[in-house]
């Protein structure tokens, strides 16, 4: 890693501290099933205590009455993205580690994916990593040429398995981009193969700029409520209380990169091809299981 730290090292430093410390609250779960979306953004505020400001894989620290205990992290810093279990490309995009854009310092992942009537996927993916509550912690870019569009980009999502009759389904959270805003979408089912969704604005997309991304997510169960609190760049801007997921054998599990299904050839959906590569960093992804 640099030596020099970046304005964006040092946001990312001081939230993989809150993971920890306290500056952000731990995520708990919420009673109730009612879709909830936060109309004014509120400051994050402190409601626990710790013993500790170390967040490397495998530590724990005890944050109030709570064993907070990191179980992946990677900023690419080996200039590869081995750490994660999976990484696919569909068509001829690409997924590199080389210097972060924007004067940062040391290394992000670059996912890109060119608008040529064959690409529409650049991925990397972590398993399942159990029930529970987590708190996901990572950093993003999106450049400011990005071309805005009303074909909605996939940016980070947990991603269920097949239903009960075999077929695919639409990830139960998904973090994504429309028209220029950011958005949630969250999914679960009200019968064996029926899925029904929440959208959740989170604001307008700032191009050009590193994003402090914080989800606290407590996975609903058959017999418990689930909750979900969004934080960017330390402010709340959305959460959702109840059903976020399809109840399967296991969690779902964790993706970051560009994902653009509408691209996707098997679709048959009919769009302008040419332009500018999509280009996506992501950087400083933590985590940490409560």
């Amino acid at each position: 890693m640099s030596v020099t730290t970046s304005a964006r090292r040092t946001a990312g430093a001081a939230l993989a501290a809150a993971l920890l410390t306290g500056t952000l609250a731990a995520p708990a779960a919420v009673a109730g099933t009612t879709d909830t979306a936060a109309s004014t953004p509120v400051a994050a505020t402190s409601t626990t205590a710790t013993t500790s400001t170390t967040a490397t894989t495998g530590t724990t620290a005890t944050t109030g009455t709570t064993a907070a205990t990191t179980v992946f992290a990677d900023d690419f810093e080996s200039g590869t993205v081995a750490n994660w279990t999976r990484q696919r490309v569909d068509g001829n995009g690409s997924i590199t580690a080389p210097a972060a854009p924007a004067g940062g310092s040391g290394l992000a992942a670059r996912f890109s994916v060119p608008n040529d009537g064959a690409s529409y996927r650049s991925e990397v993916a972590v398993n399942a990593l159990g029930w529970g509550a987590y708190r996901f912690a990572l950093a993003d870019y999106l450049p400011a040429d990005w071309v805005q569009t009303s074909t909605e980009t996939i940016v980070a999502q947990w991603h269920g398995y097949p239903l009960s009759d075999g077929s695919d389904t639409k990830p139960p959270i998904a973090l994504t981009v429309k028209d220029g805003n950011w958005r949630l979408k969250v999914h679960w089912l009200t019968g064996p193969t029926t899925v029904a969704e929440a959208v959740i604005p989170l604001g307008t997309v700032q191009f050009g700029h590193w994003n402090q991304w914080a989800f606290d997510i407590t996975w609903s169960t058959d017999s418990t409520p689930g909750a979900i609190t969004v934080y960017r760049d330390g402010v709340q801007v959305g959460a959702h209380s109840g059903l976020n997921n399809y109840h399967q054998n296991q969690a779902p599990y964790f993706k970051t990169g560009i994902y653009r299904a509408n691209w996707n050839p098997a679709k048959g959906i009919s769009y302008p091809t040419g332009g500018p590569d999509v280009v996506l960093y992501s950087d400083s992804v933590v985590v940490t299981r409560y």
